[in-house]
Parts: structure tokens; sequence; C-alpha cells
């Protein structure tokens, strides 16, 4: 399985920096994106980075992962403190970044680690993918109230179990560029 791991500063350089790293990346394994997967990509990465540097601040690690026809793009920080959708008003200049993540991935989620914080999204590569009208739903999930935080659309509970068999095959790079956080089934 491809991947690429980046560690940075918060700093909105290096977070401007290491979204052009992952796209690179992403180009490099030779995924097919057209210009809306590119761009969603794009953004996708550019929310998570900027969470971690508007709410944890410090060193980051922002890792970015092909397993079949999915992308994996995680940022990992300091902070335990997970992200909370907030409803912006028409003229507020923050407040947006978990729904635009949600609205251009299948799901994505975030929980805490022994040293903060994991946040991540799955895009799909293998073509558009539609939602349906109804938009994703908010699910809790995990041990403590609040420990994980998940968003599942209704395409990514049908593309799920794809997704986790293709996360529970043997990795034989799983060395030291393992995702770390990874639930092995």
């Amino acid at each position: 399985m491809p991947r690429a791991r980046f560690t940075l500063e918060a700093t909105a350089a290096d977070v401007r920096r290491t979204r052009g790293r992952i796209c690179a990346a992403v180009r490099s394994w030779g995924v097919p994106l057209d210009a809306e997967a590119h761009l969603r990509l794009e953004l996708v990465a550019s929310e998570l980075l900027t969470n971690g540097l508007v709410h944890a601040g410090g060193r980051m690690t922002a890792e970015v992962a092909l397993t079949g026809s999915f992308l994996v793009v995680e940022v990992h920080d300091d902070s335990p403190r997970l992200p909370r959708r907030r409803e912006a008003d028409v003229d507020d200049e923050r407040g947006r970044g978990l729904a635009l993540v949600e609205a251009c991935c299948l799901f994505s989620g975030a929980e805490t680690t022994d040293g903060g914080k994991r946040c991540f999204a799955v895009l799909s590569v293998a073509g558009a993918v539609r939602d349906t009208p109804a938009g994703p739903a908010l699910c809790d999930v995990g041990g403590a109230a609040g420990s994980a935080r998940w968003t599942l659309t209704p395409t990514a509970r049908r593309l799920l179990p794809d997704l986790l068999s293709d996360l529970s095959a043997p990795d034989e790079d799983a060395g030291a560029d393992a995702l770390p956080g990874r639930a092995r089934a």
C-alpha cells in the first residue's frame, strides 16, 4: 500500500507546503485524479491541517495512504481535544471546515490517541461517488463518550466493508511506515 508521511510545524507556510506534498505523493503513485478529485484531496488535506494549526499548534504529522480505490488522509497533533462541527453564520469567517471535509469525502473521523488526536478522511478515487440527498450522518462511536467522532455518508456505508477488508489484508510495508493508530481486523 503506497503511503507518505510528513512532519510539520503548525504554521501557515508548512500547512500550504504539506498540502502540496500530499497531492504530489498521490500523483506520483499514478492515481488517476481528475480536476474534481484533485480539488477534493487538496481541500480535505488543507482543512485537516488547518484544524491542527488553529486548534492544536506545535508539531503535526500528516499521512496519506492509498488502499484499493481509497485515499486515507490523516493528521496527528498533540491536542486531545476533538473537533466539533459548528453551524457557521453567513458572515462567519470560520466554522465550515468539518462540513467541507464531510462534503468531500466518503467518511471522516477523529479519535484521541496516547499523544493527542488523529483526524482523518477517506476519499474514493474510483470515479465520482455521489452522496444521496440526505447527506452525511454524524455518529459517536468508541469507548468513553467523546473519545471518537465519525461521519459516515450513505455511500460510505455501502463501501465500508471493502475498505475494511483492504485495511485488514497483510501489509508487506507494515514496518516503520505503518500508519499509527490503525486497528487491524
